[in-house]
């Protein structure tokens, strides 16, 4: 939940707004309020969405079918206006935090509380199912945490930006088939459920998943939609139908404090309804008099007031999509036992990583056995190894001796680096971090750790951050999702969270901190340069190559099956899946350089790459692969590729021991590689013969 912006509308329709709750593909949430009812979430469509027709007739069917209560898991549609200058609609929402919200700030849902979870959210769909519906766009952000059970926080009305051809972005949580359908949403129930359990999106949550479910969920994630249990199925194999049951105290005190904080909010705002500016009368501008959900849907009031909302919040988009510059900083973001900051503005400074070093060492050991380890990176001189975990943030380790030397941030965002820059000894990660004004809430920032040094940096990315004595934030902040360095060092990426049509990538001078471009408005799965001068961008089905200085799109790549990719650096070249293959493509000369088969990807029930990465000579390709519902994740549902660029053989074939690894981390000088194994533990292993040399935690 956050804070009302100035720019945004203090009433919608009938309802008094009082924070923000999120935002999705089409439209933004507010908690919204009228004397005498439960609140609602309103959701404003965005301005771009408004305009089209064929979303405004997908949403108008969508709201009008969720009219009413579906169910005690599902939150029905209240009232809405559908044929204003911008559509919204009111949906009942009962105090409590979104999943999304609550796994970023307290962590996976405990172990305990995920049957119930489970259970709520599978009778939520099967009340859908029962009427004829699919939800056609389940996650995180739409999973409402109520003090007695979970619900689904709408219909699915955010499908109507599928439906009008623009489809929602959420690749982690829909079924490989797409479009909407029962099968589809009991896919992204499972996938929903294994970020609740670990955090993680994707495959990399499915190992944290409690063996009691895991089967479930694995069945619920096969390939062919016609191989999944149904809703109602699943309500059965659980339990019900029935009462999900309490939540374990430790959780409800949690969920109790969220929803005081939205109970507060509507009751600080008092029990009226917003004034209407003077001199305007029902139907005006400013709040409409006397509406209720019932005449929202008939007489439509109001109209001119939203209209004028939205304008303001499309003024607001522009000003968001102005930069805040790299700021130096002390430690304010989540980083742990940070010394004071330089005076230079540089990111990187000379010279390897030292023995010793300018963050303190850390002050307990590390339990490999109870750490969830997430991905690593080895510094540019071969010296260190970081490592990412949950439960002990940004980690750095001399590997040949097996000690831990640094702990430079006690947390770190989710699937996002490390990455060490190619020169010096800096590492970039996402932090969560708190700010002045924003209560409860953290952003997940990029942020830079100059070892050596003792220096901290964090970067906003094509985003305005706080201005002012108080620190406001002149905008929604955006999550970073995505870092990189150019091959010299020269230049840092920092690619954040979609939103309207701003710049979704900043590129960042590292010897100056100043920004040097924004570019891609559409969403970004993953970013990589080239070289100092070309910056590369995927959504996931397209590869698109940037001059990084003008922001000049100058090659695309079609086709990708999937967001993760390798920059070939120096050369016209990436490399990337497409259906069951790695191919190495030219894309000056638009022709294939090489190929690689994954054998038994196209034969595996939703197999889902997780991990692409090349060695510093070119002469390996790494590649890892999971396939869900193989049986038990720990025995051999990942696959090893490492792929002799010259011959095309697969190294790792016949069951070597580089097999069954979720990331893979090459040496610089090819002297180890380092490896996450099925059960998360961080091994070495031998680079010639590919058998695993020991386990560092």
């Amino acid at each position: 939940m956050l804070p009302l912006h100035p720019h945004d509308p203090p009433a919608v329709g009938p309802y008094r707004l009082h924070a923000r709750l999120g935002e999705d593909a089409c439209a933004r949430v507010y908690l919204g309020s009228v004397p005498g009812e439960r609140p609602v979430a309103v959701r404003v469509v965005r301005s771009g969405y408004a305009a089209d027709p064929g979303f405004r007739s997908a949403f108008t069917r969508l709201v009008e079918s969720a009219y009413g209560p579906d169910g005690r898991h599902v939150c029905g549609v209240r009232s809405a206006d559908l044929g204003g200058a911008v559509p919204w609609a009111a949906v009942d929402r009962p105090p409590g935090p979104a999943l999304a919200d609550h796994v970023r700030e307290h962590g996976p849902v405990p172990a305990d509380a995920l049957h119930a979870l489970a259970l709520a959210l599978a009778q939520g769909l099967a009340e859908l199912h029962a009427r004829g519906r699919s939800h056609g766009a389940l996650r995180p952000d739409g999973v409402v945490l109520t003090r007695e059970t979970a619900l689904l926080a709408d219909a699915g009305l955010e499908r109507a930006a599928s439906d009008a051809g623009q489809r929602a972005p959420h690749p982690s949580f829909s079924a490989p088939e797409g479009g909407a359908a029962p099968a589809a949403d009991v896919f992204s129930w499972a996938a929903t459920l294994s970020f609740a359990a670990s955090g993680a999106e994707g495959a990399p949550g499915l190992p944290r998943v409690p063996l009691q479910l895991r089967g479930l969920v694995d069945a619920c994630l096969r390939r062919g939609p016609d191989l999944r249990p149904s809703a109602a199925d699943l309500v059965r194999m659980l339990g019900g139908p029935a009462d999900p049951g309490p939540w374990p105290p430790g959780f409800l005190a949690r969920l109790e404090e969220a929803a005081a904080r939205q109970e507060a909010a509507v009751a600080a705002d008092g029990p009226g309804r917003a004034e209407r500016p003077s001199g305007t009368g029902p139907g005006e501008a400013g709040v409409p008099d006397g509406s209720t959900g019932a005449d929202a849907r008939g007489r439509r009031n109001g109209r001119r007031a939203v209209a004028a909302a939205a304008a303001v919040l499309a003024l607001a988009a522009v000003a968001g999509a102005a930069v805040w510059g790299h700021r130096l900083s002390t430690g304010d973001g989540g980083a742990a036992g940070e010394p004071d900051g330089a005076d230079t503005a540089g990111l990187v400074t000379g010279g390897g990583c030292p023995d010793g070093g300018g963050f303190p060492p850390p002050g307990e050991d590390v339990d490999g056995a109870r750490t969830t380890v997430w991905e690593t990176a080895f510094s540019p001189d071969g010296d260190r190894l970081a490592v990412t975990t949950a439960e002990h943030g940004l980690t750095v380790w001399d590997w040949r001796v097996g000690e831990e030397v640094a702990r430079p941030a006690g947390s770190v965002g989710l699937a996002v680096g490390p990455v060490f820059a190619p020169t010096g000894c800096t590492l970039a990660v996402t932090v969560p971090t708190s700010y002045e004004g924003r209560g409860d809430e953290q952003v997940r920032v990029a942020r830079t750790f100059d070892l050596a040094a003792g220096t901290s940096a964090e970067h906003l990315g094509p985003q305005e951050g706080p201005v002012g004595t108080g620190g406001t934030w002149t905008a929604r902040p955006r999550h970073a999702e995505g870092l990189a360095f150019s091959p010299d060092g020269s230049r840092l990426a920092v690619s954040l969270e979609r939103a309207d049509d701003r710049p979704s990538v900043a590129v960042i001078d590292t010897g100056t901190g100043a920004r040097v471009s924004e570019i891609a408005e559409a969403p970004v799965h993953g970013t990589a340069f080239a070289d100092a001068g070309r910056v590369l961008t995927n959504d996931g089905g397209t590869i698109t190559v940037w001059d990084a200085e003008s922001g000049e799109e100058l090659h695309t790549v079609r086709g990708t099956s999937h967001r993760l990719f390798a920059a070939v650096p120096g050369a016209d070249e990436v490399v990337h899946l497409v259906g069951d293959r790695i191919v190495w493509w030219d894309y000056a000369a638009r022709s294939e350089v090489r190929s690689f088969e994954l054998t038994g990807f196209a034969d595996a029930e939703g197999p889902i790459l997780v991990d692409l990465a090349l060695s510093a000579a070119l002469d390996r390709v790494y590649v890892s692969w999971l396939a869900p519902g193989d049986g038990p994740l720990e025995d051999g549902a990942y696959t090893t590729h490492a792929f002799d660029t010259e011959t095309g053989e697969d190294l790792a074939a016949g069951g070597r021991g580089a097999d069954g690894l979720q990331e893979v981390s090459v040496h610089p000088g090819g002297e180890v590689l380092a490896g996450v194994s099925a059960e998360g533990r961080v091994v070495l292993v031998d680079p010639d013969t590919l058998e695993p040399a020991e386990t560092l935690f």
